[in-house]
């Protein structure tokens, strides 16, 4: 009984041994979006506003104790900026006609890494509402990774563009009909 114990301690400690710094995760938009790197000329049509209530952006040992915040670089508006900017331009070289603007408001964006003795599972959740031509569409997306040692820049990436391709999926089904009027 006393083993498990013992290697619950050494994982806790040597997450500890970190600190409770900032975690800056540099995230790919170009594997994120879907689309080649560059600036997309719809991403431009695209106003994301940022209505989450509470923002979760941080490690955690067991008993939810922050170990630090996470810093995503780009930041959350502008990685769904241009995700949305890559799947709108995908869908308007499918044929559909250019709206004057697409508002995307952000309802969560979040990256946690909750704790148990043995584990912590590494999970990003996004949900988005886009508004087109008068219709409202809500699309999300979300990944978890399972890791038995402390969460690592690279895996916390790996996660949230696992997230960011997921939403951008979603975005695929859900143009089509936003761009034709929402039907």
């Amino acid at each position: 009984m006393r083993i498990p114990v013992l290697i619950a301690a050494v994982v806790l400690l040597a997450g500890c041994a970190t600190g409770r710094d900032e975690l800056i995760v540099p995230v790919d938009v170009a594997a994120a979006a879907g689309a080649p790197a560059g600036a997309s000329p719809a991403a431009m049509k695209v106003e994301v506003t940022d209505a989450r209530k509470v923002i979760r952006m941080e490690r955690t040992t067991m008993g939810a104790l922050s170990m630090g915040r996470i810093v995503l670089k780009p930041p959350e508006a502008d990685l769904v900026r241009a995700v949305v900017g890559a799947r709108l331009q995908a869908a308007l070289a499918k044929g559909a006609a250019m709206p004057d603007a697409v508002v995307c408001e952000i309802r969560t964006f979040d990256v946690v890494t909750p704790a148990t003795a043995l584990y912590w599972d590494v999970t990003t959740n996004i949900e988005l509402v886009l508004r087109v031509r008068g219709a409202e569409r809500a699309v999300a997306g979300t990944a978890t990774e399972r890791t038995y040692s402390w969460p690592s820049e690279e895996l916390i990436a790996r996660v949230t563009t696992g997230a960011l391709r997921q939403t951008a999926a979603e975005l695929d089904k859900a143009f089509p009909g936003l761009l034709s009027g929402g039907r």
